[in-house]
Protein backbone atom coordinates (compact mmCIF):
# COMPACT_ATOMS: atom_id res chain seq x y z
CA UNK A 1 0.00 0.00 0.00
CA UNK A 2 1.06 3.40 -1.17
CA UNK A 3 1.80 6.15 1.61
CA UNK A 4 -0.36 8.40 -0.43
CA UNK A 5 -3.37 5.28 0.05
CA UNK A 6 -2.67 4.70 3.50
CA UNK A 7 -2.56 8.99 4.37
CA UNK A 8 -5.94 8.69 2.42
CA UNK A 9 -7.52 6.08 4.08
CA UNK A 10 -6.34 7.27 7.87
CA UNK A 11 -8.24 10.58 7.47
CA UNK A 12 -11.21 8.65 5.45
CA UNK A 13 -11.30 6.87 8.84
CA UNK A 14 -10.63 9.96 11.16
CA UNK A 15 -13.26 11.90 9.39
CA UNK A 16 -15.95 9.03 9.59
CA UNK A 17 -15.18 8.71 13.27
CA UNK A 18 -15.36 12.14 14.04
CA UNK A 19 -18.44 13.05 12.46
CA UNK A 20 -20.75 9.74 13.55
CA UNK A 21 -19.00 10.42 16.97
CA UNK A 22 -19.85 14.31 16.77
CA UNK A 23 -23.26 13.50 15.34
CA UNK A 24 -24.49 10.59 17.54
CA UNK A 25 -23.34 12.66 20.75
CA UNK A 26 -24.74 15.95 20.27
CA UNK A 27 -27.73 14.36 19.12
CA UNK A 28 -28.32 12.08 22.49
CA UNK A 29 -27.82 14.92 24.75
CA UNK A 30 -29.77 17.64 23.00
CA UNK A 31 -32.71 17.31 25.48
CA UNK A 32 -30.08 16.71 28.31
CA UNK A 33 -27.65 19.76 27.49
CA UNK A 34 -27.70 22.91 26.21
CA UNK A 35 -25.78 23.67 23.86
CA UNK A 36 -24.79 20.02 23.45
CA UNK A 37 -22.26 20.86 20.52
CA UNK A 38 -20.09 22.26 23.35
CA UNK A 39 -19.66 18.34 24.70
CA UNK A 40 -20.07 16.90 21.21
CA UNK A 41 -17.13 18.64 20.02
CA UNK A 42 -14.46 18.09 22.18
CA UNK A 43 -15.87 14.27 22.02
CA UNK A 44 -15.87 14.22 18.24
CA UNK A 45 -12.20 15.32 17.83
CA UNK A 46 -10.73 13.86 20.77
CA UNK A 47 -11.90 10.27 18.57
CA UNK A 48 -11.41 11.31 15.12
CA UNK A 49 -8.11 11.67 16.31
CA UNK A 50 -7.39 8.73 17.70
CA UNK A 51 -9.42 7.00 15.13
CA UNK A 52 -7.07 8.39 12.74
CA UNK A 53 -3.95 7.84 14.28
CA UNK A 54 -5.20 4.17 14.85
CA UNK A 55 -5.52 3.66 11.42
CA UNK A 56 -1.99 4.62 10.58
CA UNK A 57 -0.46 2.18 13.61
CA UNK A 58 -2.78 -0.52 12.14
CA UNK A 59 -1.72 0.22 8.43
CA UNK A 60 1.96 0.21 9.64
CA UNK A 61 1.77 -2.82 11.69
CA UNK A 62 0.11 -5.26 9.06
CA UNK A 63 2.45 -3.67 5.91
CA UNK A 64 5.83 -4.78 8.38
CA UNK A 65 4.26 -7.99 9.46
CA UNK A 66 3.56 -9.36 5.65
CA UNK A 67 6.93 -8.14 4.75
CA UNK A 68 8.81 -9.89 7.51
CA UNK A 69 10.14 -6.27 9.40
CA UNK A 70 8.11 -5.93 11.90
CA UNK A 71 9.98 -3.91 14.59
CA UNK A 72 9.51 -2.70 18.05
CA UNK A 73 7.78 0.31 17.41
CA UNK A 74 5.50 -0.73 15.10
CA UNK A 75 3.81 -3.07 17.97
CA UNK A 76 4.17 -0.48 20.38
CA UNK A 77 2.18 1.43 18.49
CA UNK A 78 -0.40 -0.95 17.43
CA UNK A 79 -1.00 -1.97 20.61
CA UNK A 80 -1.64 1.30 22.09
CA UNK A 81 -4.06 1.79 19.02
CA UNK A 82 -5.85 -1.02 20.48
CA UNK A 83 -6.01 0.32 23.70
CA UNK A 84 -7.02 3.77 22.51
CA UNK A 85 -9.58 2.93 20.42
CA UNK A 86 -10.88 0.25 23.29
CA UNK A 87 -10.86 3.34 25.97
CA UNK A 88 -12.96 5.39 23.61
CA UNK A 89 -15.37 2.49 22.92
CA UNK A 90 -16.00 2.58 26.76
CA UNK A 91 -15.48 6.06 28.18
CA UNK A 92 -17.81 7.70 25.64
CA UNK A 93 -21.30 5.29 25.88
CA UNK A 94 -20.30 5.79 29.60
CA UNK A 95 -20.38 9.63 29.76
CA UNK A 96 -23.06 9.93 27.26
CA UNK A 97 -24.96 6.85 29.37
CA UNK A 98 -24.64 8.74 32.74
CA UNK A 99 -26.12 11.90 31.28
CA UNK A 100 -29.10 10.55 29.48
CA UNK A 101 -29.54 9.05 33.13
CA UNK A 102 -29.17 11.85 35.11
CA UNK A 103 -26.47 10.87 37.18
CA UNK A 104 -25.57 14.97 37.66
CA UNK A 105 -22.34 16.24 35.97
CA UNK A 106 -20.42 13.39 36.59
CA UNK A 107 -21.08 12.34 32.64
CA UNK A 108 -19.66 15.86 31.58
CA UNK A 109 -16.39 15.21 32.96
CA UNK A 110 -16.45 11.37 32.00
CA UNK A 111 -16.85 12.87 28.72
CA UNK A 112 -14.90 15.99 28.69
CA UNK A 113 -11.56 15.05 30.74
CA UNK A 114 -11.93 11.23 31.00
CA UNK A 115 -11.49 10.71 27.32
CA UNK A 116 -8.80 13.05 26.82
CA UNK A 117 -7.12 11.54 30.15
CA UNK A 118 -7.28 8.04 28.34
CA UNK A 119 -4.20 9.55 26.08
CA UNK A 120 -2.02 8.66 29.18
CA UNK A 121 -3.31 5.21 29.41
CA UNK A 122 -2.16 4.96 25.84
CA UNK A 123 1.07 6.29 26.00
CA UNK A 124 1.60 3.89 28.95
CA UNK A 125 1.12 1.05 26.95
CA UNK A 126 3.31 1.91 24.19
CA UNK A 127 6.09 2.77 26.41
CA UNK A 128 5.69 -0.60 28.60
CA UNK A 129 5.54 -2.53 25.25
CA UNK A 130 8.54 -1.20 23.59
CA UNK A 131 10.59 -1.12 26.64
CA UNK A 132 9.59 -4.91 27.76
CA UNK A 133 10.14 -5.92 23.99
CA UNK A 134 13.67 -4.28 23.27
CA UNK A 135 14.70 -5.24 26.69
CA UNK A 136 14.58 -8.66 25.81
CA UNK A 137 15.82 -8.40 22.44
CA UNK A 138 13.88 -11.17 20.33
CA UNK A 139 11.60 -10.24 17.41
CA UNK A 140 8.03 -8.82 18.75
CA UNK A 141 5.15 -11.05 18.40
CA UNK A 142 1.84 -9.65 18.28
Amino acid sequence: MSILSKTLVSLAVGLLAFLATGIAVTAVLDPYIWPSLLVGAPVAVTVGVTALLAAVATLRYRERRRVGELDAGAVAAYRAAVVAVATCLVVVPLGTATIVFDVGEFGVAVLVFGLPASVLVVAVVAYVTARRTVSVRRPPTA
